[in-house]
């Protein structure tokens, strides 16, 4: 979850369909939002799609479809340091402090009013992280062959 922003739709380590149905790992529907607590604690994002994650990281998913970018909102802007134990490494948060971490909820109005605002935002915000993304896979597949001389660009009128 380090680098991904507000949305994740793939990770560095990944798992193939058999091994999540031979190990029965739960895999995280789409549009959940995800905290991490060990280590990196407090990070947090949005999935993009299905995904499995490991121990360390929590999920939030609710039938309220308003309630994602509220959620979202609050996690970022928690305290984490009021929660956990720090070692000498870092601060450690176990499940049992996430399960009982206070949560302040609107009402119903308000949150669809908080919805309303933060969804076409949200929906912008992943809109773009796609268009990185693919930005980044040509710029990842053609500079190597700019610079390897495999493609000449010497003779185009720009």
């Amino acid at each position: 979850m380090g680098n991904c922003g507000l949305y994740i739709n793939s990770s560095s380590e990944q798992l193939t369909k058999e091994a999540t149905s031979r190990h029965n790992i739960k895999i995280v529907p789409n549009n959940t939002v995800l905290l991490s607590f060990k280590l990196t604690v407090g990070r947090v994002a949005i999935t993009d799609g299905e995904m499995a994650t490991n121990e360390a990281i929590a999920h939030f998913k609710t039938d309220k479809k308003e309630i994602t970018e509220y959620l979202y909102c609050y996690l970022k802007s928690f305290n984490y340091q009021t929660m956990g134990s720090t070692s000498s490494i870092a601060t450690a948060v176990n499940s049992k402090i996430i399960k009982g971490m206070p949560f302040i909820i609107p009402t119903d109005s308000e949150l669809k009013q908080f919805h309303n605002i933060a969804k076409p935002i949200f929906d912008k915000i992943k809109e773009n992280q796609h268009e990185i993304e693919k930005l980044s896979s040509i710029r990842d597949a053609l500079l190597p062959k700019l610079m390897s001389g495999e493609i000449d660009v010497s003779e185009l009128d720009i």
